[in-house]
């Protein structure tokens, strides 16, 4: 008769209190879930057998629990924000089709009105509650996997952000500088082609986040500050959403701040 053996997080168990240690003590971890040990076998009795003591035991046993279960944070995080992404592109293919038809719906307008212009009508109103719906939803997301960077700009500009970069990995890993013209690509493509040439380039001071009413409500000259110094504080947050996933409020106020500063000044 086979012996039955018990999945566990340093390997496999069998009734006999014989132990297979597993050469991935991470993966064991994932799988051991709701393990059913035999009646009389104590876990870390047999850890500390086979770990040399009780206190190396719960040692490895510490190490192995923070590394599993920062991936399934990590593996959670890029479901999301991939969640995010789409739900973004999805948000933007709307307003392009609710646009083009309340277009229609004004050209047709003019020249009757029918059952078929109200039910026209009634369908736009359907897409834009299905738009809020769908905006609603990326609040939501962005929220809970970027607090921080929520705070400082925004659900949907942090979502474009994501949109542009792939993921909020790949965001943390970016410097400040490119984080301030994410989205602005193409005319600093444009900039760098003329200077090659050797003619007069201007080069983009923003992307994604001159849609934020701290950088578009100021004067042109300031933007560029403002943009730096959100971009800068932006950088720090993807970092703090990324490893800790705590709010930091002092990011906010410190762009807040900045913000008055400019204005003032």
């Amino acid at each position: 008769m086979t012996e039955e053996r018990v999945k566990v997080w340093f390997g496999e168990v069998t009734p006999e209190k014989d132990v297979v240690k597993s050469d991935d003590f991470k993966s064991s971890f994932l799988n051991c879930y709701n393990a059913v040990l035999p009646e009389g076998i104590s876990l870390p009795e047999l850890g500390a057998e086979l770990f040399n003591s009780e206190e190396e035991y719960y040692s490895e046993l510490r190490k192995t629990a923070i590394m599993a279960g920062n991936e399934m944070v990590e593996k959670e995080l890029r479901r999301d924000d991939k969640y995010a992404i789409m739900l973004l592109k999805a948000m933007d293919q709307l307003d392009e089709s609710i646009n083009l038809l309340t277009e229609k719906l004004r050209d047709i307008v003019i020249l009757k009105e029918s059952e078929v212009t109200k039910d026209l009508r009634n369908k736009i109103n359907e897409l834009k509650m299905l738009r809020g719906s769908i905006e609603k939803e990326i609040n939501i997301v962005i929220s809970k996997i970027a607090p921080n960077l929520s705070e400082i700009a925004g659900t949907v500009i942090v979502a474009r952000l994501l949109e542009r970069t792939g993921s909020l990995e790949r965001l943390a890993m970016l410097p400040a500088s490119v984080i301030q013209i994410l989205g602005a690509e193409k005319s600093l493509f444009r900039a760098k082609a003329r200077e090659k040439k050797g003619k007069p380039a201007r080069y983009p001071k923003h992307g994604v986040i001159f849609q934020h009413q701290y950088i578009k409500t100021l004067p042109s000259k300031k933007r560029g500050k403002m943009a730096r110094f959100m971009a800068a504080k932006l950088a720090i947050a993807a970092k703090i959403d990324l490893y800790k996933g705590e709010l930091n409020p002092d990011l906010e106020e410190n762009v807040r701040k900045r913000y008055e500063e400019l204005l003032r000044g």
